[in-house]
C-alpha cells in the first residue's frame, strides 16, 4: 500500500511540475488568448454582486497563490521540513521572474508575482505543518495496544510452615 501511494504521489508530482513549467515558461502569457473571455467574466461577476475592487490584477495575484500551494507541500513533504518548502517556492519564483525577463521578451517578470508565488509555497508548507502536528498529536494520545500470544501461568505458592503449627498433609 505504502509504495502504492508513494507511485501516485510521484505521478502527481511529475504531472505539477510538467503543468508549472508549461504555465510559466510560455513565450507568450497564458491567459492571452483569453483575455476577452476574463474580461466579460469579470464584468459579469460585478453585475453579479463581486465588489468592483476585485479585478483582473487580483485574479492574477490569487491564481499565482493557488498555483505554488502543491509546491510548498511538495517541498515540505519531500524534505519533512515546511520551512524547506516555504524557501523551494520563493527561490523558484524568483529563477521564473528572472528566467521570464531575460528570455521571454513577452513575458512580464514582477515582484508581485514572488510575493504571490511565495505565499501560495507558504500556505502549502502551513498545510503540512499542520497535518504533521495534527498526525503527531493523534499518535501521540492514542497509545500503542500490544497482543501478546503468550499465556502466563499464576505463580505457584508453596505453604509456609511456622512453628507449632503442624504441616501440611502431602498430596494437597
Amino acid at each position: 500500500m505504502a509504495k502504492t501511494l508513494h507511485r501516485i504521489s510521484l505521478v502527481l508530482a511529475g504531472a505539477y511540475l510538467v503543468a508549472l513549467v508549461l504555465i510559466v515558461f510560455w513565450p507568450t502569457p497564458v491567459d492571452k488568448p483569453a483575455a476577452g473571455t476574463l474580461h466579460h467574466f469579470i464584468t459579469w461577476m460585478h453585475l453579479h454582486g463581486v465588489p468592483g475592487f476585485i479585478g483582473y490584477n487580483q485574479i492574477e495575484f490569487s491564481a499565482n497563490i493557488v498555483l505554488f500551494v502543491p509546491m510548498g507541500f511538495i517541498a515540505s513533504v519531500w524534505s519533512k521540513n515546511g520551512w524547506v518548502g516555504l524557501l523551494t517556492g520563493a527561490l523558484t519564483s524568483c529563477l521564473i521572474e528572472l528566467s521570464q525577463a531575460w528570455f521571454l521578451p513577452a513575458r512580464f517578470a514582477s515582484g508581485m508575482d514572488v510575493l504571490s508565488n511565495t505565499m501560495g509555497a507558504g500556505i502549502g508548507a502551513a498545510i503540512y505543518w499542520a497535518i504533521h502536528v495534527w498526525h503527531a498529536r493523534h499518535n501521540a494520545t492514542t497509545p500503542a495496544v500490544e497482543i501478546s500470544a503468550t499465556v502466563v501461568e499464576p505463580p505457584v505458592v508453596e505453604p509456609v510452615e511456622t512453628p507449632g503449627t503442624p504441616a501440611a498433609p502431602a498430596g494437597r
